[in-house]
């Protein structure tokens, strides 16, 4: 599994009168707790020195009142499933929520066939999976608290794999992914971006089962996040190595 101090800028808009003008103040509008308004933007640096972007690009157009959308440079790939990169989100009174249903979908249909590919050797694999709806994936309750523990995503999915195109060659499979959320230590944090007085360390505990030939698999993987309020996520750890915020922006608030 791979999941971030206000730049100040000028901006006024003038409105004209025949030769009088007049310039809007600029308010310096605080970000939300999860910040979400579009124009937001962080840029990182994975472990191998590669840097790489997401920003807040659209609003309600894709999924409806209350989601926002991610938009990632590079792109997220098919075959990668990193929890904390959705496509898109939500904020509620009392989470923060990611959409990655279709994310787990395209995964397994990617991925699958390399679990089984000593068993298929040779043979052409079709991986077909079950249509349901996946509960999003709770990243935070809101506020944070030190020791807080909460569920952030349980689901299960069922397919088959169909061999050589041959319905009557065809083997289910089930897999479950569970993840769970605990706040373990509150304190401050130095990245490239600036120094964080209050960040909350958050360690995800995953655990997926895979079942096939009616024998099941289970792996386990952390992975711990460091969370800035009104910043965003500031810092990644896991298997990989460590993810820093390198730089961010957030849009301003022109009051007339």
């Amino acid at each position: 599994m791979r999941l971030t101090s206000l730049m100040l800028c000028g901006i006024f808009v003038l409105f004209g009168c025949g030769s009088d003008e007049m310039t809007a103040p600029v308010a310096q509008q605080m970000p939300n707790y999860f910040p979400d308004a579009v124009g937001s933007r962080w840029v990182y640096r994975n472990p191998e020195g590669s840097e790489w972007s997401r920003a807040v690009t659209d609003g309600n157009s894709i999924q409806g009142e209350g989601f926002q959308v991610f938009t990632y440079a590079p792109p997220v790939t098919a075959t990668e499933l990193d929890y904390l990169k959705p496509d898109v989100f939500r904020v509620t009174d009392n989470q923060v929520l990611f959409v990655i249903g279709e994310k787990i979908d395209r995964y397994i249909q990617n991925v699958l066939p390399t679990w089984v590919a000593d068993e298929f050797a040779g043979l052409e694999l079709d991986i077909t999976v079950e249509p349901i709806t996946h509960p999003e994936f709770a990243f935070c309750q809101l506020p944070l608290a030190p020791n807080l523990q909460w569920d952030v995503f349980h689901t299960n999915v069922k397919g088959s794999i169909v061999l050589q195109n041959l319905v009557l060659l065809q083997f289910p499979f089930e897999v479950q992914v569970r993840v769970k959320g605990e706040v373990v230590a509150v304190g401050s944090l130095e990245t490239p971006a600036g120094s964080f007085e209050e960040t909350y360390q958050i360690e995800y505990k995953t655990e997926i089962t895979q079942t096939l030939f009616s024998e099941a698999e289970t792996m386990q993987q952390r992975e711990t996040v460091w969370f800035a309020p009104h910043i965003g996520i500031v810092k990644i750890e896991d298997e990989s190595g460590v993810t820093e915020l390198i730089a961010y922006t957030f849009p301003k608030t022109i009051e007339e």
